[in-house]
């Protein structure tokens, strides 16, 4: 597929990264080495964060050059949900909501941070915590959209404010993430966005469209029907396992990379080209984002998982 605008390319290092926090920059510096990459998919606040912090913001400040990176708040406010299931931007709990909104914030005073050490924040994501009975779906996509309007009436200096989907919470059967249906995101990212002056908009998740419909052709639909209701901004390449393994139980949020790759994973290059060709020539920015198995593997075996699913993306490009 070719297209007139190349997105940027970004990798969620943080997925595949080694236990061990003494052998974290050796591997950012090769993730950031590898052909193509722009920048990293970062998860600001999220547990470990403390240890992850000091590594990124020397390795930014001794000549890694400026990136154009990602914030995710995925880990931050799963955390958050946890400890406390009513904070969320969707929450249909004042307080709960408050809380979230005051996590944004605190994300938001960091991008300065990130531009002070010459790095560029594309997006941040945000996500429709917490997870809501589906009868209380309108209820929070109602609580979403008044989130959405404080903090997109913030100063965000041309960083773009993106609601990534997650696997939607189903009436009956188990879930992952389990927060808003997609009509229910879109509904309000695009009242909030009308009055905005801060971009808004919208990314798929492959492997958490794939889990909530259970089939891997899911994420492209997703992204056709973003793309056709103008919010998709980017989409990022983590796959889904289809049946038990190393990766764990069966349509788990556990970023495998590709089924050439890990046996037991949906996500092939097909599934890679049909949805980058879903997605349209628009995208701010596309990425991957991988674990590894067994968690004790090499450098080089990690950069391999995550080189192995970038050249599925090049390919797509190229034809």
């Amino acid at each position: 597929m070719n297209s007139r605008h190349k997105p940027f390319r970004i990798v969620g290092a943080y997925a595949a990264q080694p236990d061990a926090v003494a052998e974290r920059r050796s591997y950012l510096e090769a993730v950031l080495s590898l052909p193509g990459v722009d920048g990293l998919e970062i998860s600001w606040g999220a547990p470990g964060w403390d240890e992850d912090f000091p590594i990124l913001a020397d390795l930014f400040e001794r000549g890694a050059g400026q990136g154009q990176h990602v914030l995710t708040l995925i880990g931050a406010a799963a955390s958050a949900a946890v400890k406390d299931p009513t904070v969320g931007l969707a929450s249909t709990d004042a307080v709960g909501r408050a809380r979230a909104v005051e996590l944004v914030a605190a994300a938001h005073r960091a991008v300065a941070g990130f531009i002070e050490r010459g790095q560029s924040v594309l997006a941040i994501e945000v996500h429709a915590f917490p997870s809501l009975p589906a009868a209380g779906a309108g209820e929070g996509g109602r609580a979403l959209e008044g989130s959405l309007r404080e903090i997109a009436s913030w100063d965000w200096g041309g960083t773009a404010l993106v609601v990534e989907h997650c696997d939607a919470r189903p009436t009956a059967g188990p879930w992952q993430k389990g927060l808003l249906p997609l009509d229910v995101e879109i509904a309000a990212v695009t009242a909030a966005a009308a009055e905005a002056t801060t971009p808004l908009g919208m990314a798929v998740n492959w492997g958490r469209s794939a889990i909530e419909e259970r089939d891997a052709t899911a994420p492209e639909r997703h992204a056709r029907h973003l793309r056709s209701a103008g919010l998709l901004r980017g989409v990022m390449f983590s796959g889904a396992t289809g049946r038990d393994g190393a990766y764990g139980p069966a349509w788990s949020d556990v970023h495998p990379p590709l089924r050439e790759q890990v046996g037991e994973s949906v996500m092939e290059r097909g599934h890679v080209a049909a949805t980058l060709d879903a997605a349209g020539p628009d995208l701010l920015y596309e990425g991957v984002k991988v674990a590894v198995r067994p968690r004790q593997a090499g450098t080089a075996d990690r950069i391999a998982l995550i080189r192995g699913t970038l050249d599925a993306l090049d390919a797509a490009r190229s034809t």
